[in-house]
């Protein structure tokens, strides 16, 4: 149920098929909900997707270690449950996350793919999804959303982003001049496909640009599956993240900081968790 890849879960030839990838295509192609990014200051982002369960025991720590924080996607229905990145985390071990000041982002409930079920059941998944989430603290405000297996459809797709401040997908590549807030671009990165110069080649592109480059992940672990990260490459890409001249910041966070998130005034408690990350890494507001 929790298997990273589309491909995993419906089979390699249906996910190869022309019909789907034109469905994502299509799905990118239409930007109806956008973000300038031209005044803001080169982001770095680390998310972390379903979530292992190592991903809250190790990866956090590592990230907190450099005075940084995190987007944590979650599906309720996978509390304590076995993934290919071994148990997803439990109801506890998220609540720990959230009280260190990380963010807590929504996938679908029970992890489907959002253009395999209708509206209906989507918006029910999203709600009993908050609801779930919700038990983790009451105080958790879920506004970003990451697309299981980073599958989309042009209608999902239109609802989802007028439901959520942003979308991510699992299309490569770095946010730069106008994002595109319904299908935020994000890099894997994971020891099967990435290595240390590529990580400083993708950062070092984001600080030229002055964009946006939003990692994801699943677990964390010394021998991780096939989309995991070791915990060396992790602080690896973290400390360089830090040093690089770039923002640190979660998906709310930089959101906030280019100017896409909530009206000024509401959220302001997770402001002010992210006002004192930046202040961790010895940045200021509009720097």
């Amino acid at each position: 149920m929790f298997a990273p890849r589309l491909g995993d879960v419906y089979g390699e030839s249906l996910f190869a098929t022309v019909g789907a990838k034109t469905r994502r295509f299509l799905a990118r192609s239409i930007r109806r909900k956008t973000l300038a990014l031209r005044q803001s200051p080169a982001i770095v982002t680390f998310t972390f997707d379903d979530v292992a369960a190592s991903a809250c025991t190790v990866g956090g720590p590592i990230l907190e270690q450099h005075g940084i924080r995190g987007t944590f996607y979650v599906a309720g229905a996978g509390y304590g449950a076995p993934s290919p990145g071994g148990l997803l985390a439990s109801a506890d071990q998220l609540r720990a996350i959230w009280a260190n000041g990380h963010e807590i982002g929504c996938h679908t409930y029970s992890h489907r793919a959002v253009p395999q079920i209708s509206l209906r059941e989507l918006g029910a998944e999203l709600d009993r999804n908050e609801r779930e989430l919700k038990k983790i603290n009451s105080k958790v405000v879920v506004r970003n959303f990451a697309y299981p297996y980073g599958d989309m459809s042009i209608g999902t797709k239109y609802y989802v982003e007028n439901r959520f401040d942003s979308c991510r997908s699992v299309h490569a590549g770095i946010n730069s001049g106008i994002a595109d807030l319904g299908a935020l671009r994000a890099c894997p990165l994971e020891d099967a496909s990435i290595d240390r110069s590529g990580i400083a080649a993708l950062i070092a592109r984001t600080f030229q640009v002055r964009g946006w480059l939003i990692f994801y992940s699943h677990d964390v672990a010394e021998r991780p599956s096939r989309h995991g990260v070791t915990p060396a490459l992790l602080e690896w890409a973290v400390r360089t993240a830090r040093n690089s001249g770039c923002v640190v910041t979660t998906v709310a966070g930089a959101l906030e900081l280019i100017g896409g998130g909530p009206a000024a005034g509401s959220r302001q408690a997770h402001l002010s968790r992210w006002q004192t990350d930046l202040q961790d890494q010895g940045a200021t507001l509009g720097s």
